[in-house]
Formats: structure tokens, C-alpha cells, sequence
């Protein structure tokens, strides 16, 4: 591919320009003298105008740090919630008897995300709140099922009773701090 050669007028010098025509060297160099601008000439910028409105990255640390603050104290008192809970449903996972466990179980997820909704000043509405927490105690059924089919015969074996209800105390646990941890991330996040 070969390409073009640049016209003349283009790669000669300013000096051979105003040799050529000084009127336009003139206008190329100075500006119009009626105010007028010719094409090539650039137009002056305006000068800046001072507001008196503070910029966005002049405010004062102080406020971010106060929020920081605030947050990091309402995560502290939302894990204590939590925790507390995660005790409760241990307790409540000693029950031995299955729908007994799980109905305990509902009531103290359902009181954990009424706490942390005050805390977080969300909106609690009961209803929704107990048919999320049926779902996702839903999910954790058949390894109940199977667990209470496990304690129960359990009762045959000596000291098995202990170990199917120390299983059942910790999946509860478990299950309630996992519950807890995901309503804390969704209020910290914003969802109502």
C-alpha cells in the first residue's frame, strides 16, 4: 500500500507562509481586529467560576467515620442477637421429638429476624418472614427427617439417644446462626 504525499501547504513551514500572502500569515497569527474569529483560530475559554458550594471530597472525615462507627456497633448488637438465638435453638434442638423441634425452632428464627428488623429499622412483617424461614428450614427437612429417624432408633442403643439429640442440638444451632447471618447481610444491604 503506498500512500499519498501531504499537500504542499500543509508540510511547508509558517515562515514560507507569510512569504506567500501576508494577509494571511496575519490572520493566522494575530486575531481579527473587529472581533471577529476565522475558522482556525481557537475561541478564548471563559474564565472559572468560583462557587462558594464545598466539593465533594472537601468534607471532613468525621462524618464518614461517624456512620462507620454507628454500623460497626449495630453489627456488634445484630451478632449478639444472633448468637443468643443460635443458643436458644441449641436448647430448643434437645426436644426429641421432631415436629416439637422444628416448631421451636421457627419461633425463635421468627423472634431472632423481629429483633434485628427493630434493630436495623426494617419493616417486620410476620407472615412473610415465617414462610421464608419455613423455606429455608424446608431445604434442612429430610436431613431432619433423617435425623429423627436416626434418634429414634437411637433409643435401642445405649447412650445413642444423647448422641441424636447433641446432632439435632447442633444442626439447629447451626441452622439458626446461618438464618441470622443472611437477614443481617440483607438489612446491612439495604432490602427491606
Amino acid at each position: 500500500m503506498t500512500r499519498k504525499p501531504l499537500p504542499k501547504a500543509i508540510t511547508r513551514p509558517l515562515g514560507e507562509l507569510r512569504t506567500l500572502n501576508p494577509e494571511i500569515a496575519a490572520g493566522v497569527m494575530a486575531p481579527a481586529a473587529n472581533g471577529e474569529t476565522h475558522h482556525d483560530q481557537a475561541e478564548p475559554e471563559p474564565p472559572l467560576a468560583v462557587s462558594s458550594a464545598p466539593i465533594a471530597n472537601d468534607l471532613t472525615p468525621a462524618a464518614p467515620a461517624l456512620s462507620q462507627k454507628v454500623a460497626a456497633k449495630r453489627r456488634a448488637q445484630a451478632q449478639k442477637i444472633v448468637a443468643r438465638h443460635r443458643n436458644y435453638a441449641a436448647v430448643g434442638g434437645l426436644c426429641p421429638l421432631p415436629v416439637a423441634n422444628i416448631a421451636a425452632l421457627t419461633a425463635i428464627n421468627i423472634r431472632m429476624v423481629q429483633q434485628l428488623s427493630a434493630l436495623y429499622q426494617v419493616p417486620f412483617q410476620r407472615d412473610r418472614t415465617r414462610s421464608f424461614i419455613v423455606g429455608l428450614i424446608g431445604g434442612v427437612v429430610p436431613t431432619g427427617i433423617g435425623l429423627a429417624t436416626s434418634s429414634t432408633l437411637m433409643w435401642i442403643i445405649p447412650g445413642g439417644l444423647l448422641a441424636g439429640l447433641g446432632a439435632s442440638a447442633v444442626t439447629a444451632a447451626a441452622l439458626t446462626r446461618g438464618i441470622g447471618l443472611v437477614f443481617v447481610e440483607s438489612f446491612e444491604s439495604g432490602a427491606t
